[in-house]
C-alpha cells in the first residue's frame, strides 16, 4: 500500500497546485475577457463536430471561412484540439469551457509531475525535486499564459518540455533500449503536434544540453545519435504534420509576423522587468496581456540561479555528482535562453528563419524556466545540505505560491453568452491565418473570378481606390460592383463614379437599389500607374454609406463558368468531404468548388475519377476550381493533406507498434 502511495502521490500533489493555477479562470458558464482563450474555445467547439464528421486525425473546421473547409487543425496544434474535443464530447458534451479547463489541468499536472521526475534524476532528492515541479509551474510566464492569455496550446506545450527532456535524457543512458527509443519519439510527436514553435526551441535546447555533455565525455557521441534517431523517429510520427507546414507556411497570411526579425522585439521585455520579483500590472488593452503585465524570471528562479553561479564560481558541491556534472551546462543553457529572451541587441536577424518562429522573444521563458526550476532544485539541495523533509516542502510551497500572488489576475466577463458562442463557434481573430496569401505570391493563382477591393464596411468618399491595370487588362469585361448594406426607407444618395477624374456613370442608392455597377474601360495604359476610382456625392452625408463588399469583376465570361453562389445549392457536407451532383451546360469550362486551394492537400474526383485542380480568386478567398464535363457532374473533395507524408507517418507508427510488442515480448521471456 505504502509503495503505491509513494507512487502516485507526486501526481496527486501537481494535480493539487495545477488546480490552484486554473483557479481564476474555472468558471463553467461565464465566458472571460482573454481572446486566445475565445478563439481556442470555438476551435474546440469545431473540433467536436470534426470528429463528428469521422476526421482522424483533425484537419479541417467545418463551418470556418464560409464553411469551405478551412484547414486549421492540419496547420496547428492538431492533438491539443482531438484531446480536448475528445472530453467535450464524452465528458462535458454541454460545456467547451470546462473542456478547456481540464485540458489545461492534464497539462500542467504532467509537466509538474515530469519537472518532478527530471529533477530527481539530477538531484535525488524528492523534497527538492517537489519543490523544483512547484517552482515550474508557479512561474510567472507559466500564469501569464494560463490567466491573462488564455493560451491553450502553449501551456499544455509546457507541460509536454519535462517530458521531452526527461526521456531524451533516458535515450542517451539506454541507447539500446527499445522502450526508450519509442517513449522518445511519442514525446516528441506530441510536443510537435501541440505547439510548433515550442518544439523548435525545445529541440534547440535539448540538442544544446546533450552537445555540452557529450562534449564533457567524447565516448558518449554514438549516444548522442541514438537520441537523434529518436528525434527522426519522432519527427517521422509527426510528417503527416510537418510536411504539409513546411511545404506551405511562408505562403500563409499570417506569414509576416513570423518571419520578421524586428517583430521579435515588439514586446521587448526591459531587464528591470525579466528581474522583477513582482507583476507591475498596468492600465491598456484588456484584450491582450502583452499590454497589461511583463513577463518575469519570478524570485525562485531568480534565488536558484544566482545561487548556482556563485557556487560554481567558488568550486562548491552539492554534494551529488550527478548534479555538479550537468550544473555548468545548465548554466550556459540559461544564459544562452535568457539573452534572448532579454535580447539587448537584434540578433535575431542573422538566426536562420525557422528560429524566428517565436513570434515574440519573451516565448523563449519557457526554455528558462524548467532550466531554471533545476537550478533551483540544485540550489536548495546545496543550501540544506541534502536533508530536506516534508516540513521543507509544505513551507517552501507555500512561500513559492505566496512570491506569485501578484501575477493572478482579476477577469472581467466577456458580454457575450456561452450558448452563442457554441452556436456560432466563429474564430475572434486571425479567421484566415492559415490561407495562402494570394496577393503576395500571386503564382498560386490560376484564374480570377473576382477581386476584393474593399475590405472597409464603410464607403470612403472623395478617397481613391486604386486599381491595377494588369487586372483591368486582363478582364473579359472589367465591371467594380459596390454591394451596399440595407437603408432605411426613406433615406437615398446620390453617387457619382469618376475613374481617372473622367466621369463614368452615376447610381441613386435607395432600399431598392443596392447593387452598383461601374464599368471600367481598359484604356491600355503604357505605364503601371493605376485606375484611380472616386465616389462623389451630390449632398454631405450624414453618418457613413455601409457597404458590405465592392469587387472588381468581370474576367470570364459569364457563360463560361459556374461561381460558387450557382454551385453551392447542389453541394453538401458527408463525412469528411463535400459531394456535389449538378448539371453542368455545354460551354462551361470551369466550376468554382466551395473548398479553398491548397495545391497537391486535396482529393478530388469526378463520377468517381481522380482529376486535377486549380485555383481561382473569388473575392477576398482562394477557392479551387474544375474543368467539368457536360451533364452530370458528381464530385467529391476531400482534404487530405500530402498523401507521401501520411504514409510515411503510418509506416513510422507500425514500426513503434512493432517496437513496443518486442520490448513486451522481452520482457515476459525474462519474467
Amino acid at each position: 500500500m505504502q509503495g503505491w502511495i509513494r507512487r502516485f502521490s507526486p501526481a496527486i500533489f501537481f494535480g493539487f497546485i495545477a488546480i490552484t493555477i486554473l483557479a481564476p479562470i474555472a468558471t463553467n458558464q461565464t465566458l472571460l475577457t482573454m481572446v486566445d482563450y475565445l478563439n481556442h474555445l470555438s476551435a474546440i467547439v469545431q473540433a467536436k463536430m470534426a470528429l463528428n464528421e469521422g476526421q482522424f486525425p483533425l484537419r479541417v473546421m467545418p463551418l470556418e471561412n464560409s464553411g469551405w473547409r478551412y484547414p486549421f487543425f492540419q496547420f496547428t496544434s492538431p492533438t491539443t484540439y482531438t484531446f480536448a474535443a475528445l472530453i467535450y464530447k464524452w465528458l462535458t458534451p454541454q460545456n467547451p469551457i470546462t473542456a478547456f479547463i481540464i485540458t489545461i489541468w492534464c497539462g500542467a499536472t504532467l509537466g509538474g509531475l515530469y519537472l518532478y521526475r527530471l529533477a530527481y534524476w539530477f538531484t535525488q532528492s524528492r523534497v527538492a525535486s517537489l519543490l523544483a515541479g512547484v517552482v515550474y509551474l508557479y512561474a510567472p510566464y507559466y500564469i501569464i499564459l494560463v490567466n491573462h492569455l488564455g493560451n491553450l496550446n502553449e501551456s499544455v506545450a509546457m507541460g509536454l518540455i519535462p517530458v521531452v527532456v526527461y526521456y531524451n535524457l533516458q535515450r542517451f543512458y539506454q541507447p539500446n533500449n527499445n522502450a526508450a527509443l519509442a517513449k522518445v519519439a511519442v514525446a516528441w510527436y506530441f510536443l510537435i503536434t501541440v505547439h510548433t514553435v515550442t518544439f523548435i526551441y525545445t529541440s534547440l535546447f535539448t540538442a544544446l544540453l546533450l552537445i555540452f555533455i557529450t562534449i564533457k565525455n567524447r565516448r558518449r557521441w554514438i549516444n548522442l545519435f541514438r537520441v537523434g534517431i529518436g528525434y527522426i523517429f519522432g519527427c517521422l510520427l509527426a510528417m503527416w504534420f510537418i510536411a504539409p507546414l513546411a511545404a506551405i507556411a511562408n505562403y500563409f497570411v499570417f506569414n509576416v509576423t513570423y518571419n520578421d526579425p524586428a517583430n521579435l522585439l515588439i514586446y521587448h521585455p526591459t531587464l528591470s522587468q525579466l528581474l522583477s520579483p513582482a507583476a507591475n500590472l498596468i492600465s491598456g488593452n484588456r484584450i491582450s496581456a502583452l499590454f497589461t503585465v511583463h513577463p518575469s524570471l519570478g524570485w525562485p528562479i531568480l534565488f536558484g540561479v544566482i545561487t548556482c553561479f556563485y557556487c560554481f564560481v567558488n568550486k562548491f558541491s552539492s554534494g551529488n555528482k550527478r548534479a555538479d556534472y550537468w550544473l555548468p551546462a545548465l548554466l550556459v543553457l540559461f544564459v544562452l535562453a535568457f539573452l534572448l529572451v532579454w535580447s539587448p541587441v537584434n540578433f535575431w536577424r542573422f538566426f536562420p528563419q525557422p528560429l524566428l518562429s517565436a513570434q515574440y522573444c519573451w516565448r523563449l521563458l519557457n526554455q528558462v524556466t524548467w532550466i531554471g526550476a533545476l537550478l533551483f532544485a540544485w540550489s536548495i539541495c546545496w543550501i540544506f545540505k541534502n536533508k530536506l523533509d516534508v516540513r521543507h516542502l509544505i513551507i517552501g510551497t507555500f512561500l513559492i505560491g505566496c512570491s506569485m500572488a501578484s501575477w493572478f489576475p482579476t477577469l472581467e466577463a466577456f458580454k457575450g453568452p456561452l450558448a452563442e458562442l457554441i452556436s456560432k463557434p466563429y474564430q475572434y481573430y486571425n479567421q484566415n491565418a492559415y490561407t495562402i496569401n494570394f496577393n503576395a505570391h500571386t503564382n498560386f493563382v490560376d484564374s480570377i473570378d473576382s477581386v476584393l477591393l474593399n475590405p472597409d464596411k464603410s464607403l470612403r468618399l472623395e478617397r481613391e481606390y486604386l486599381i491595377a491595370p494588369s487586372l483591368v487588362a486582363i478582364a473579359n469585361k472589367p465591371v467594380v460592383l459596390v454591394y451596399f448594406d440595407s437603408l432605411p426607407t426613406k433615406v437615398t444618395h446620390e453617387l457619382s463614379a469618376e475613374i481617372d477624374n473622367q466621369p463614368v456613370n452615376n447610381h441613386q442608392l435607395n432600399t431598392s437599389n443596392l447593387i452598383w455597377n461601374i464599368p471600367v474601360t481598359n484604356s491600355n495604359k503604357q505605364n503601371e500607374d493605376p485606375y484611380k476610382l472616386n465616389i462623389k456625392t451630390k449632398r454631405p452625408v450624414s453618418e457613413p454609406i455601409k457597404v458590405n463588399k465592392m469587387l472588381l469583376a468581370g474576367f470570364l465570361p459569364k457563360e463560361s463558368f459556374m461561381d460558387i453562389s450557382q454551385v453551392s445549392p447542389f453541394c453538401h457536407q458527408k463525412g469528411d468531404a463535400i459531394r456535389c451532383k449538378l448539371e453542368v451546360k455545354s460551354g462551361v469550362n470551369l466550376i468554382e468548388l466551395p473548398s479553398l486551394f491548397y495545391p497537391s492537400m486535396l482529393s478530388i474526383t469526378l463520377n468517381n475519377k481522380p482529376i486535377t485542380y486549380n485555383s481561382i480568386v473569388y473575392q477576398g478567398n482562394l477557392l479551387t476550381s474544375i474543368t467539368p464535363i457536360t451533364g452530370t457532374n458528381e464530385i467529391t473533395v476531400r482534404f487530405v493533406g500530402i498523401s507521401w507524408a501520411n504514409w510515411v507517418s503510418i509506416g513510422a507508427w507500425g514500426l513503434l507498434l512493432l517496437l513496443l510488442l518486442q520490448s513486451k515480448y522481452r520482457m515476459l521471456r525474462i519474467k
